[in-house]
């Protein structure tokens, strides 16, 4: 049964390799077919990955979105270090994420990532956005 797919105006959405953005009307179309897709309150852009956790999540975003995720496994470690050892309270939302990678489950990563995101602006936002 294929998905069915409504896009707001001006909304984007990610499938496969291409992002789509909508014109100014309300569009409603299927998908038939196996591939990523990521509707736009799931979307960081890389210029919004200004955390350590927002990091993260871009990589796993990535991830999702590869034909070959391995070949981002070095940098999402390397992300993940820097986390643990810039907010170790944090290292209990890392968790999921690591295990659904472990599954290859990158879409429940994606959402387990954004998890990590909240929890971070939760504990650190005000110093984040250079409030404190």
């Amino acid at each position: 049964m294929p998905l069915k797919i409504e896009l707001k105006p001006h909304e984007s959405i990610i499938i496969g390799e291409s992002l789509i953005t909508n014109d100014g009307e309300r569009t409603r179309f299927y998908i038939d077919g196996n591939v990523p897709i990521l509707r736009e309150k799931f979307i960081l852009r890389e210029k919004e990955a200004n955390t350590p956790s927002k990091r993260v999540y871009f990589v796993v975003q990535q991830m999702y979105l590869s034909r070959d995720p391995r070949k981002l496994q070095d940098l999402y470690l390397e992300y993940v270090r820097d986390l643990q050892n810039a907010a170790p309270s944090l290292i209990p939302y890392i968790k999921p994420v690591n295990e659904n990678i472990l599954k290859n489950d990158y879409y429940a990563a994606i959402k387990e990532a954004g998890k990590l995101v909240a929890k971070e602006d939760e504990l650190f936002g005000e110093a984040l956005r250079g409030n404190i």
